[in-house]
C-alpha cells in the first residue's frame, strides 16, 4: 500500500501554526516520510525546537513569504483567515487545508485505524489502547493530544498497518475521519461557543459514526444516556461497554488497591481477570473498557491487554503528579469540564488523601457560563477550593461571564488572581498527606514552577 496516494503531487507543505500538538507530530510524519516540510509559529516553544531538531524549517512569526515555494498548505481552525501565510496562499492560488484534513487522509491509509472520541477521556484511552498495542508487538502509530510516557512524545511513527489517534469534535474536525473503528467514550454538553445545545453534539457524533468504514466496528458506551440510539441502524459492528453487565463488555469484581482500580472485564461471556490500572479513578475503567474492546476485536492476547493496561501511568496533565510541597503532593490536572472536575475529585477522595484542595482556572467564558451551575455542584466536592480569573482561550467576553459568580456560590471559597499568590498560598498551608490540584485546560500549570 502506498504511504501517502493523497499527497503524492505535494512535494513541499507548509504549516501555519506548526508548534501545536498536533500540527508539529503531523509534520514530523510527513518529513521522515519523504516530505519537505515547513512551518510557522507566532512563539518559539519545545514544540518548535524539537521540530528544529527534525529538520524541519520553522519560522517565528507569520510572513507571507514564509509560503515560498510550497503546494500546500496545513492551518489550524484557530488560525484567522487574515494571517498573512493564509492570504498569499490564497492570492497565489496554491491550496490550503485544514489540519483535521490532513490527519484525515493520514488515517484513511492505514487498514486498521482506530479513532478514539468523546466529550472526556479521549487523550487517557488512546494512550491506554496505544500502551497495549506496544505490548502486543503491533508497532502501531500513535497521535495522542497529550505526551506519553512509554514513547517520550505525543506521536509515534509505526511500521504497521494499525493507527490510533484522537478524533476531536469541536467545529466537528472528526467528520474528516474515516476510520477502521470508532470509540465513543461519552457524549456531554461542551464546546457550547460552536453546538447549539446538546441534541447538536449527539448529531454530530452521529455523523462521526457513520464515517466509520462498513466492515469497521463502532465501540460506544452502553451506559451514557447520551450515547443511546447512535448506533440504531447502523452497518457496522457494534460493541458497547460499561458497568452495566447488559453491555458487550462489563467490569466485573471491582475493588482499590491503594488507591488504584483493579476488576476482571467480561467481553462475550469470557473473563480477563485482575486488570490492575496504574491510574486513579472508576471513570479510568470505563476508559479501559474501551481500549479493552478495540485491543480484543484486533486479536490482541489477554497477557498484552493486562500488561499494556498496568504499564500505562497516565497522560501528560491528567492527574500528574509534579511536585511536593511540605509532604502534600502538587497535581496538574486538565480537567476543564464539570463532569471531569467532578472524576478527578472522587479519584483524589478515593485515593485516601486526608485533603482535596483544587485551584481552579475557568477554561473559555463561554464554558464558564452556560455551565456554571454544574461547575459550582462539582467543584464543592473538594475540600477547598480556590478560583482563578478564567482563561480565555480563543474569546472575547462579551457574554459577562465572571469567576465570580462561581466563588459567590460554593461556600469557604476564594478568588487568588495571580499565580505568584497562588504559590504562597499552597505553601503557606500545604501539609503532609494533603493534595493540591492545578487544575484547567489554559496556564494554571505554570504555578508548580514558582512553588
Amino acid at each position: 500500500m502506498e504511504r501517502f496516494p493523497d499527497l503524492n503531487k505535494y512535494d513541499h507543505i507548509h504549516f501555519i501554526g506548526i508548534g501545536g500538538v498536533s500540527m508539529s507530530s503531523l509534520a514530523v510524519i510527513l518529513s521522515e516520510n519523504g516530505k519537505k516540510v515547513t512551518g510557522s509559529d507566532s512563539a518559539e516553544s519545545d514544540n518548535t525546537k524539537m521540530l528544529s531538531e527534525h529538520g524541519i524549517d520553522v519560522y517565528i512569526g507569520h510572513d507571507g513569504k514564509n509560503i515560498d515555494g510550497a503546494d500546500l498548505i496545513v492551518y489550524t481552525a484557530a488560525i484567522k483567515d487574515s494571517n498573512p501565510e493564509l492570504v498569499r496562499a490564497k492570492e497565489t492560488g496554491v491550496p490550503c487545508i485544514e489540519r483535521a484534513v490532513l490527519l484525515g487522509m493520514l488515517m484513511s491509509l492505514y487498514l486498521y485505524s482506530a479513532a478514539v472520541a468523546g466529550t472526556h477521556g479521549k487523550s487517557t484511552t488512546t494512550s491506554m489502547l496505544s500502551s497495549v498495542l506496544l505490548d502486543s508487538g503491533y508497532d502501531p502509530t500513535i497521535l495522542i493530544g497529550a505526551h506519553f510516557d512509554r514513547i517520550n512524545a505525543n506521536f509515534r511513527v509505526g511500521a504497521s498497518e494499525y493507527a490510533v489517534y484522537e478524533a476531536c469534535e469541536y467545529v466537528n474536525s472528526f467528520h474528516h475521519f474515516y476510520p477502521d473503528t470508532a470509540i465513543i467514550l461519552n457524549i456531554d454538553a461542551d464546546h457550547l461557543d460552536f453546538f447549539k445545545d446538546i441534541d447538536d453534539i449527539k448529531a454530530s457524533f452521529k455523523k462521526f459514526i457513520g464515517n466509520v468504514n462498513d466492515s469497521g466496528t463502532v465501540i460506544i458506551n452502553g451506559d451514557d444516556p447520551n450515547c443511546k440510539g447512535l448506533t440504531d441502524g447502523c452497518r457496522q459492528k457494534i460493541i458497547t461497554f460499561g458497568f452495566n453487565n447488559s453491555n458487550d463488555c462489563f467490569a466485573q469484581n471491582v475493588r482499590y488497591e491503594d488507591g488504584f482500580p483493579v476488576f476482571d472485564a467480561v467481553l462475550y461471556r469470557k473473563k480477563i481477570q485482575n486488570i490492575k490500572l496504574s491510574v486513579l479513578g472508576e471513570h479510568n475503567i470505563l476508559n479501559a473498557l474501551a481500549a479493552i474492546c478495540c485491543a480484543k476485536n484486533y486479536g490482541i492476547t489477554n497477557d498484552a491487554v493486562i500488561s499494556g493496561l498496568q504499564k500505562f501511568k497516565g497522560a501528560d496533565r491528567r492527574f500528574q503528579i509534579v511536585k511536593t510541597v511540605n509532604g502534600a503532593q502538587i497535581a496538574d490536572d486538565y480537567a476543564h469540564h464539570p463532569t471531569e472536575i467532578e472524576a478527578t475529585i472522587s479519584a483524589a477522595k478515593a485515593a485516601g488523601y486526608k485533603k482535596v484542595c483544587v485551584i481552579f482556572q475557568p477554561h473559555t467564558y463561554t464554558r464558564t457560563k452556560l455551565l456554571l451551575n454544574s461547575f459550582i455542584s462539582s467543584l464543592s466536592k473538594a475540600d477547598e477550593v480556590i478560583l482563578t480569573d478564567i482563561f480565555s482561550a480563543r474569546e472575547i467576553n462579551t457574554i459577562g461571564a465572571s469567576v465570580m459568580d462561581i466563588v459567590s456560590g460554593i461556600d469557604g471559597a476564594r478568588y487568588i488572581s495571580s499565580r505568584e499568590d497562588i504559590a504562597e498560598f499552597i505553601k503557606s498551608n500545604a501539609k503532609p498527606h494533603e493534595v493540591y490540584i492545578l487544575m484547567g485546560a489554559g496556564d494554571i500549570n505554570k504555578t508548580a514552577a514558582l512553588l
